[in-house]
Parts: structure tokens; C-alpha cells; sequence
């Protein structure tokens, strides 16, 4: 059984804030302006000023053999980094974890077009978030539909709820586009102990709340995972009315005090 000091040590507390409505987000993702604020605001709570974040975009006009990837400690220019890859690439990613700071001579606020090198775990610093991801079962290559997004939203606020009742702190609580997200706070070495931990709590997870329409991620424990960048669009395959693209957004996000 999962207990709060085995995966939240060095969690941020306080009880949860609304952010912006999905309608809300995306009447100003319409905008550049409004998705480069979007962005900035979700690196002011996932990184600490300075940190060191890879922007990693897959898929970049349709070519999915095409990475393109920069190393960025100023969020203004990742955002409007991302947002020129708007409708132009399959997803938009950002590394959670703290980057090595030498990294940034790869490519220094700004973007390397099909890149050969991205962050691999040895270069992560130390772990900073426990990221859970549940998705709906659905074919390769397409987007949720609406009754599949809203069951892995309902699914994420479960997970959320069971791991509240047990002592853990609140979470981000966001929309990958197709399902949940939560990013709990943790303060661990990117070593064997800490890659364990992680992975045995997804793996607990998983156990608790995988079933045949809903799926726990179990894979995402890696040190230098890439995460969807919120105010950013999930593009698998084509934009159909029962299977739209939508945005990746957070929805709530504990107070920071």
C-alpha cells in the first residue's frame, strides 16, 4: 500500500486553486499571445527560475522521424518557441526534471531544427516530480473521444482523491488532450533508489486503477521524461468531430505558499 512519505518527500502543501475553465483556455489559445502566457505561467510552476528545460517538439510537419529540441532558461522564449510549432508538429514536450545546466550550449533559448542529441536520464540533476498519466484505451494514433476524455478525467480526480485520503499533498491536476495528468511534487536523487520508488508507486497505481477503458502509465518514471506541454495541442492523427485535437491544459494547481 502506497503511504505519503514514500513518494511525496519534499512535496509542496496547500490546499488547490482553480485555474482557468477548459473554455476559458481555449478561447485564449486562439491567440499566440494567449498560449505563450499559458506556457510561461505552467513553467513558473513546474520549474524553479534558472532551471534548465528542454522544449522537445515530435512530429514537425508531419514527419514523425523529425525532432526538433532547444534547452531554454528564459520561459518567454519557449513559449513563443512552442507556439511557432503551432498546428505544425504532432506533440510539444518539455523535460519535468532539472536539466544539466551545461546542456544549454547544445542549443541556448532557441530551437535546433532535426536534432541528434535530446536529454537522456544520466543528464538529469535530481528528481522534482512524480508524474502520473492516465489515458484511455483507444487504437494507436488517434485522439480520445469525448466520452474517453471524460472518463480519464474522472479517472485522474479519483486517483487524486484515494492518494488525498492517505496524507499526500495536492497535486497539478491537468488535461494531457486525451486524458489526466498529476504532477506531485518530490524531492529525490536521480539514482537507482529514486528511479525504484517511482516506478513502484506508478506500478501500485496501476494495479489500483488500470482497467480495460483506463490505463495507468507505468512507463513514465524515467528521470529525463518529456511531458506535454500545457497550452500546447495533442495532434494524434487527424482533428475528426468525434475525435477533436484539444489542448493540453492544467486545470488546478495548489496554492504557492
Amino acid at each position: 500500500m502506497l503511504v505519503a512519505g514514500e513518494a511525496a518527500s519534499g512535496a509542496v502543501t496547500g490546499a488547490s486553486s482553480h485555474m482557468n475553465s477548459i473554455a476559458e483556455n481555449e478561447a485564449r489559445f486562439k491567440s499566440a499571445a494567449g498560449r505563450i502566457r499559458a506556457t510561461v505561467e505552467a513553467l513558473e510552476l513546474i520549474a524553479e527560475p534558472g532551471q534548465l528545460v528542454e522544449l522537445r517538439i515530435l512530429g514537425v510537419e508531419g514527419n514523425d522521424r523529425r525532432v526538433d529540441s532547444g534547452y531554454f532558461t528564459d520561459w518567454a522564449k519557449l513559449g513563443k518557441a512552442a507556439s511557432s510549432y503551432h498546428n505544425r508538429a504532432r506533440g510539444i514536450y518539455i523535460t519535468l526534471n532539472p536539466v544539466n545546466p551545461d546542456l544549454l550550449a547544445r542549443a541556448a533559448n532557441r530551437v535546433e531544427t532535426w536534432a541528434k542529441a535530446t536529454t537522456a536520464d544520466v543528464d538529469i540533476v535530481c528528481r522534482r516530480w512524480l508524474p502520473i498519466d492516465v489515458d484511455p484505451v483507444r487504437p494507436a494514433g488517434i485522439s480520445a473521444n469525448e466520452a474517453e476524455h471524460a472518463a480519464a478525467l474522472e479517472r485522474t480526480r479519483e486517483i487524486r482523491a484515494w492518494l488525498t485520503a492517505r496524507g499526500w499533498p495536492e497535486p497539478i491536476y491537468a488535461d494531457s488532450g486525451n486524458g489526466g495528468h498529476l504532477l506531485y511534487r518530490v524531492d529525490l536523487d536521480n539514482d537507482e533508489a529514486g528511479k525504484a520508488l517511482i516506478e513502484n508507486v506508478l506500478k501500485a497505481l496501476a494495479a489500483q486503477f488500470t482497467d480495460d477503458a483506463l490505463t495507468v502509465d507505468t512507463k513514465v518514471g524515467n528521470a529525463a521524461r518529456i511531458w506535454k506541454l500545457y497550452g500546447t495541442q495533442a495532434r494524434k492523427g487527424d482533428s475528426t468531430a468525434d475525435r477533436p485535437h484539444r489542448w493540453a491544459q492544467i486545470l488546478e494547481a495548489p496554492d504557492a505558499n
